[in-house]
């Protein structure tokens, strides 16, 4: 007998605990975008940028622009990709290069969906790809998070919030969580399908499993011990899948703008092929755009997510999210959804203030280390609240303290906060016991294999920092406060009180910290680091409708163009730090990849080709 969950006045850490309820003593590892590394392709061979040749201004003089210190400016040059331009679209060519019924930009986790889906309902397919690989940042992800409607769940008689599955009833939870900003015809579709899709994606030969929580997917041969490329498998079996049913894949072949017709329609994509030559290809039905968003581009972000620009420190997503795909969208008149929404994680390390990169690898052991309960402050030396992510007796801690930490970390004055800790440092990590995407990368660990070499021992991260000063190791507790930027006794005295909370061995803060976390800051050398959000998906992007197809600022379709998530926007309405529930929106942000590219190729196909 199936269990009901009351979904009256339900908050979203409510839905959690009633999971538990449906069948699940815990929660493991709900996190559905945890980037890797990218391929050491030209396209995304931009890690050099930023470098210590950068000039930037030193940290210990500011850490904000305004001379209310409201605004922290991000170092342009530590930036992939700094323009928010359109990208005006193309004429149609006297002779094309390349034919097809639908080409589709980006071979990622909702590109490979969107290819497969189209070449299986007869389209003839291209699909293009920046990158030498298949996969892009979802193959990077750790859980595909869903709230009902797959089979899986189906057997275990759970759905949320409450069984059996009612999409209404779930648009109608989500709707209040995300304030009524959000379209609730595109939350119903996501709803309704999202079981679906993944279920098709079984069909194609993704092997999945149910989580121990079933508010989460997995695919089967991927380790609960960390989350480091556990997508990898659904995204290489979807490639296999479109390879072998004849979609036509060109690798290295950037796409640099589209094609439009003197009736508007757009009809065509052109790319660097091999990144060298133009190439023109006649999508003679449809293009559709899965090329991910502009996590990695300054200007887009200051333009249309300001609350990322200024809170979030790094970006960790490595492949890509630049952003071209938004910007030729908009230069063929599209419209955009989601204003101000975007999702992070905590411990964005500033590395891009002390003029290093932007994005980081998700698994560094800088990052890493960053998100374990040290005593963290905000610049004027209070105390700042640190979310577990333990898996208890509330399963919601385990979900929900990645993306509230980032917001509390995000939104003090300036928009960073600090980190301290002292030379005893590694000493306190096993007894800290932080799960899932927070666990330390060791040589250890189960599949180490699919973790870059140089990130397999989290100490590697560490003196990377170190070395680079983001990290600042100093002697005495005057010299972390006077090279962190911080006035004269802010710092200090707030290690005083620490230690007096440490000393006492019960944390009398309004959000104590347990007794086995109170380590007194006394050993030099001493340590300390400015943090911010790390973010990963960017929620702001064209408007669409429930159909997939692009709206312009007219409020008409464009006709022959559709988008999938992230490259489409509105998928939590407006304003949204993290874009709640779970962790970025209704499926999770690798889920909400895969169902767009599903719901891309089916429309696109019946909308386009008829019968």
């Amino acid at each position: 007998m199936g269990t009901t969950i009351n979904s009256g006045g339900l908050s979203r850490r409510d839905f959690l605990a009633g999971s538990a309820v449906a069948g699940a003593a815990a929660v493991a590892s709900l996190v559905s975008a945890e980037a890797a590394f990218a391929a050491e392709e030209r396209s995304a061979n931009w890690k050099s940028d930023g470098s210590a040749a950068v000039e930037a201004q030193p940290s210990a003089g500011t850490n904000a622009t305004a001379a209310d210190g409201t605004y922290r400016e991000h170092n342009a040059s530590s930036f992939p990709a700094n323009d928010a331009s359109p990208i005006p679209p193309r004429a149609v060519p006297d002779a094309w290069d390349y034919e097809c019924d639908i080409c589709v930009v980006g071979a990622g986790g909702g590109g490979l969906n969107a290819a497969a889906r189209a070449v299986q309902l007869g389209a003839d397919t291209i699909c293009v790809e920046a990158m030498g690989l298949p996969g892009g940042n979802a193959q990077e992800a750790g859980m595909c998070g869903i709230l009902g409607g797959y089979s899986g769940q189906e057997e275990k008689k759970f759905a949320f919030p409450s069984y059996p599955f009612d999409p209404k009833a779930l648009t109608d939870w989500a709707m209040d969580e995300y304030h009524y900003a959000a379209d609730p015809n595109l939350i119903y579709k996501i709803a309704t399908e999202g079981g679906k899709s993944l279920d098709w994606m079984a069909d194609c030969g993704v092997q999945w499993r149910l989580g121990e929580v079933p508010v989460y997917v997995a695919p089967k041969r991927s380790t609960l011990d960390h989350h480091v490329l556990k997508m990898k498998d659904a995204t290489d079996a979807m490639y296999n899948y479109g390879n072998k049913h004849g979609v036509d894949f060109h690798f290295q072949s950037p796409a640099v703008a589209l094609v439009r017709d003197d009736d508007g329609r757009v009809v065509g994509v052109v790319v660097n092929e091999d990144y060298e030559t133009e190439r023109y290809i006649h999508a003679r039905n449809a293009v559709i755009l899965t090329a991910g968003g502009f996590c990695n581009n300054k200007a887009l972000l200051d333009k249309y997510i300001p609350t990322a620009a200024m809170g979030c420190a790094s970006s960790y997503l490595t492949a890509g999210e630049r952003g071209e795909c938004f910007r030729m969208g908009l230069g063929v008149g599209a419209d955009v959804s989601g204003f101000n929404s975007s999702a992070s994680f905590d411990g964005g390390v500033d590395w891009q203030a002390e003029g290093g990169t932007w994005a980081r690898f998700l698994y560094d052991g800088m990052t890493q280390l960053s998100r374990q309960p040290w005593l963290t402050i905000d610049r004027c030396g209070n105390r700042l609240r640190y979310m577990d992510s333990r898996v208890g007796e509330d399963g919601a801690n385990a979900i929900y303290a990645l993306g509230d930490l980032a917001t509390i970390q995000m939104t003090p004055p300036g928009h960073r906060s600090y980190i301290i800790f002292d030379a005893n440092y590694e000493d306190h990590l096993a007894g800290f016991a932080q799960e899932h995407c927070r666990k330390l990368i060791t040589p250890d660990l189960e599949q180490i294999e699919k973790v870059p070499e140089h990130y397999r021992d989290w100490h590697h991260g560490v003196q990377d920092a170190i070395d680079a000063d983001v990290l600042k190791r100093r002697d005495s507790l005057e010299e972390l406060e006077r090279d962190l930027g911080l006035a004269e006794g802010v710092l200090t005295e707030a290690v005083a009180k620490w230690n007096e909370t440490c000393e006492r061995g019960e944390d009398d803060f309004l959000y104590p910290m347990p007794a086995e976390w109170l380590h007194p800051i006394v050993e030099p050398p001493f340590y300390g680091c400015r943090i911010g959000g790390n973010l990963y998906g960017t929620k702001a992007g064209l408007l669409i409708n429930d159909q997939m197809q692009v709206v312009g600022t007219d409020g008409r379709v464009i006709p022959g163009l559709y988008a999938g998530w992230h490259t489409a926007g509105g998928a939590c309405g407006e304003n949204s730090y993290i874009g709640d529930p779970i962790l970025g929106s209704l499926m999770g942000d690798v889920g909400l990849a895969f169902c767009g590219g599903y719901l891309c190729g089916t429309s696109a196909v019946e909308n386009e080709m008829g019968d």
